[in-house]
């Protein structure tokens, strides 16, 4: 895909970003759409962990940094995968307005 890895959560990563999109628009664009994807699937499992309610077993600072961490890479796993997502947002992005 790109050449531009992981998701822009540092300065250095999302100036890389801002770099791309001057030289390689295309390839920048799809790479924001992945991260968008990205982050909206951990914002939806933060939602769905939230909703469960806690367990009394696992109800520990460790056990949240944890869960946190695995939700985390399982969303960049997702989001590379693809749920659909990041396709439709890069086809909005690259339409051309008509006249």
């Amino acid at each position: 895909m790109s050449s531009i890895p992981g998701l822009a959560f540092d300065s250095q990563q999302l100036n890389d970003l801002k770099t791309a999109s001057s030289k390689r628009p295309d390839q920048a664009a799809e790479a924001a759409a992945k991260q968008f994807e990205a982050l909206f699937v951990g914002q939806m499992m933060k939602s769905m962990r939230a909703a469960g309610g806690e367990s009394v077993f696992f109800d520990s600072n460790a056990m949240k940094t944890y869960t946190e961490m695995f939700d985390a890479q399982l969303s960049n796993e997702l989001a590379s995968k693809g749920i659909g997502l990041a396709d439709t947002l890069l086809q909005q992005l690259q339409k051309t307005p008509s006249k």
